[in-house]
């Protein structure tokens, strides 16, 4: 049997190197930006959630009053209709 080589010995060229080095640097770059964009997005999702949420407690009050209002309404058409079944004008 043939012993092993222990000499171990790596060529890169310098094109190579280089395009690794820009490769590593393209995608450190890409990472930081897209963990950036991610973190915005998250905050702009948390201020729309808080922004309905502010909208639609607005809206449950603006209904409610309606409601208050066209439930006085019913109450006031149903004693006229009410007092002219039964007679009492008045």
């Amino acid at each position: 049997m043939k012993p092993l080589n222990d000499e171990l010995q790596i060529h890169i060229s310098v094109k190579w190197m280089v395009q690794l080095i820009f490769f590593v640097f393209a995608i450190t770059g890409a990472w930081y930006t897209l963990k950036g964009s991610i973190g915005n997005n998250k905050n702009e999702i948390n201020h729309i959630k808080k922004s309905l949420i502010e909208y639609e407690n607005q809206m449950d009050e603006r209904v409610g009053r309606l409601e208050k209002y066209k439930e006085q309404e019913l109450e006031e058409v149903n004693k006229s209709l009410l007092s002219k079944v039964l007679g009492n004008d008045e």
